[in-house]
This record gives structure tokens, C-alpha cells and sequence, in this order.
């Protein structure tokens, strides 16, 4: 058996519906903006170091122990960056940081920007822990925005 509905009966399921969607999606929006807040501060609870930074030389972090004459083993990269801003560690000129495959096989380009959130390895030298750890400034305007916003809160 099939039940016909009127236009306008249809109309009105159609607008209820488009309703709760856009309903839903506002507080789905609010929610995430919440959760990637607490995760920024979490981020940077965690980080020893939390900089906007200028990639000013990159070198390849040679893994001796793997390495064979005539084939260099490659473990990641090691780069010199001036900060433009700190939020957190004690920074002053050029800083040093790895990021090794073991974590993100990212690799940085010298003379771009980049906002890292860096750890002190079993050696007290930088780190980055993931590819989360380092975003490009081109894609960090709304983290810098927080970022600064939640500074200014304390």
C-alpha cells in the first residue's frame, strides 16, 4: 500500500528536518571548537617548547648503526630555526630540534614558517614527537589565534 503526502506536508517535513540539521550542526560546531580548545591546552601543557619558527638550515640526522659503506642510513632531520614568537621555554637566538621518521616522515623546507610544540629527548636535545607536533604557518592562523587568546586568559 502506498500513502501519498501533500506538497505542503512535505514542505513542513522538509523544513523540520533542515532544522534539526542546522540545530545540530551549531552545537556540533561548538562542540569541536571546545574540544580542539582543551586539545591546544593539552597540546601545550604537554610541550616543553611552543614556538612560531624560521626553518634556517636542515640536515639529515644520520643513523650511523644502520648505515653500510656506500649507503647512508637516514633517521630523519635535525633543523636551525630562529623563533619569530615563543609561548613557552626558554628561547633566545637559533634553536636546534629533530623530527625523526620514527614519528612523522615530514620533512620541513628551509626559509618556512612552522608552529612546533617540542619535547626534551632522554638526551635534553629537541624534539618533535608526531607530525602534530609542527604545523605550517600557512595552515596555523586559527591555533596562532587561540594560542595567543589563551595566553592572554592565563
Amino acid at each position: 500500500m502506498t500513502q501519498k503526502i501533500s506538497c505542503e506536508t512535505f514542505s513542513k517535513i522538509v523544513s523540520v528536518i533542515l532544522y534539526l540539521l542546522v540545530s545540530s550542526t551549531t552545537h556540533a560546531a561548538e562542540d569541536i571548537a571546545s574540544a580542539s580548545t582543551a586539545h591546544l591546552e593539552l597540546r601545550f601543557a604537554q610541550a616543553e617548547v611552543v614556538a612560531q619558527v624560521e626553518i634556517i638550515d636542515v640536515h639529515r640526522d644520520v643513523d650511523s648503526a644502520l648505515s653500510e659503506e656506500g649507503i647512508t642510513a637516514i633517521s630523519g632531520y635535525i633543523y636551525s630555526a630562529v623563533p619569530s614568537q615563543v609561548w613557552k621555554g626558554p628561547m633566545g637566538g637559533e634553536i636546534t630540534f629533530r623530527l625523526g621518521f620514527e614519528s612523522c616522515d615530514l620533512k620541513l623546507e628551509q626559509g618556512e614558517n612552522y608552529l612546533i610544540f617540542a619535547n626534551l629527548d632522554s638526551y635534553g636535545r629537541l624534539h618533535l614527537r608526531s607530525c602534530e607536533a609542527v604545523i605550517a604557518e600557512s595552515d596555523a592562523t586559527a591555533i596562532l589565534a587561540q594560542l595567543n587568546k589563551f595566553i592572554k586568559q592565563g
